[in-house]
């Protein structure tokens, strides 16, 4: 089976975007039904994505062992500002406002990297 990392960095504010981020966390959900190693991590204005109105969908996500975090350098106060938000909803964030980590870091692990 394949392993897909999806990199959400749609913005949950604007509608066309909102509904990329639910096809590609649904399509997430529908490769680890069948068996495929997923994960799915938040990133830029992604970062927002579990706090929108996806909110029940992400936790579903969260449910399957299939959200792996989001990015604490996007998330942090000088730039998103949704850090202290997305800790209280139970999301792990990598990084910090002076620490953004590289995508690589999926790829080396394995996974093929789909960014939303």
């Amino acid at each position: 089976m394949a392993k897909y990392a999806f990199v959400i960095y749609s913005d949950p504010e604007v509608r066309s975007e909102l509904v990329k981020a639910m096809h590609a966390i649904q399509y997430a959900m529908a490769l680890k039904r069948k068996g495929h190693e997923v994960l799915i991590f938040f990133d830029g204005l992604g970062t927002k994505v579990p706090l929108s109105q996806l909110r029940p969908l992400v936790e579903e996500a969260t449910k399957m062992g299939l959200v792996y975090g989001a990015c604490g350098y996007c998330a942090s106060p000088p730039h998103v500002n949704v850090s202290s938000r997305l800790r209280e909803a139970g999301l792990k964030l990598l990084g910090d406002e002076n620490d953004h980590k590289d995508l690589t870091l999926f790829h080396e692990i394995g996974y093929e990297v789909i960014m939303v």
